[in-house]
């Protein structure tokens, strides 16, 4: 049941910063219209469980128009929507308020706003600053969404200070308050830089394995549409260009008929069932000799390396067929009590 529809409206960016899953930068490459957005909108709607909206990027206010319009288009159906947001655009306060003014006025729900030490090396902190102050002014909510390294100068509370507000950390499932929240997680090496950098300069590693044993509970419930509008069964941090993680392509297909294959493809079902720990675990019974890292940041990151290994993949082909009996059951299972509650909501 697809509940959140995630556009990366296009994944041209001002700056390329280091560990970008999406490999963003100024490329002027492919980017999704606002016609297009809005029919896939429609689509999903027609399914019957969309609840949100997200734009993001490479940096979707590039393509600040086609978003306004999209934006607009979301509050008809009357879906929550967000921007994520690096703030280039922000260069002066009332720059600032405008362009936020515009996007609240079209419907926009809350914003979104990247501030770490790997966006900051490239974008002054004032204009995450003017972003903010603006939001502020207008009444929109706002997350800061922060990433963790090594040796970071730029934290939670050195933006506090720097913002001249207290801000709290953002509890997911819990009782927030609408603005001031910040969202902090640990950086993942991938995209840019992954493979020629050492990621033990920068990369904090958690201290429990439970942060990479889950399963992916994003798996078929949220999709994210490419700026070649692929569809994508991950929204997480995940290059961009694993196969198994794209199920269809919006240019030949209706958002329905890829959503059913999705719902029937081994590999969506096997990460929302058992998550890539358990995949990792069926490898290692399976090609004993196939070695994997001590750690993984999260399960994204333990993902990203077993589809990107050519050894896991062809290990993957070699034996998956002898999972599909068991992950079937596990779905049919879930299936089953899942229209047993309703049954009784009813």
């Amino acid at each position: 049941m697809i509940s959140r529809v995630v556009f990366s409206v296009t994944y041209d960016c001002p700056i390329s910063c280091t560990y970008c899953v999406t490999e963003s930068g100024p490329w002027n490459g492919p980017a999704l219209d606002a016609d297009f957005m809005g029919s896939v909108i429609d689509e999903a709607v027609e399914l019957g469980s969309l609840l949100s909206v997200v734009f993001t990027g490479g940096e979707p206010l590039l393509k600040l128009h086609d978003v306004l319009r999209a934006i607009g288009h979301a509050r008809q159906h009357r879906l929550w929507t967000r921007i994520v947001t690096n703030s280039f655009w922000a260069a002066t306060p009332e720059i600032a308020l405008r362009t936020l003014g515009d996007l609240k006025e079209a419907g926009l729900s809350e914003l979104n706003l990247s501030c770490d030490d790997l966006h900051q090396e490239h974008i002054p902190l004032e204009r995450v600053r003017n972003a903010y102050q603006a939001a502020k002014k207008l009444d929109l909510p706002i997350l800061i969404a922060h990433k963790r390294v090594k040796n970071g100068r730029i934290t939670p509370e050195s933006i506090s200070d720097f913002f001249g507000v207290q801000l709290a950390e953002f509890k997911d499932g819990g009782n927030n308050q609408k603005t001031d929240l910040y969202s902090s997680s640990l950086t993942i090496p991938v995209g840019h830089g992954a493979n020629s950098l050492d990621p033990d300069d920068r990369i904090i590693y958690p201290a429990s394995l439970s942060a990479y044993r889950s399963p992916c509970s994003s798996i078929l419930s949220s999709i994210i549409v490419s700026p070649t509008k692929d569809v994508r069964i991950c929204c997480g941090m995940i290059d961009q260009r694993v196969p198994e993680l794209t199920i269809g392509n919006l240019e030949n297909q209706t958002l329905a008929e890829i959503v059913c294959e999705g719902n029937t493809d081994l590999i969506a079902n096997w990460l929302a069932l058992e998550g890539p720990y358990g995949i990792m675990r069926f490898i290692r019974e399976k090609a004993p000799e196939i070695r994997f890292q001590d750690q993984y940041v999260n399960h994204c990151h333990l993902c990203n390396d077993i589809f990107t290994r050519n050894d896991v993949r062809k290990a993957i082909k070699r034996h998956a067929h002898e999972k599909v009996e068991t992950i079937a059951l596990q779905r049919g299972f879930l299936e089953a009590l899942r229209f047993k509650d309703q049954a009784a909501e009813v």
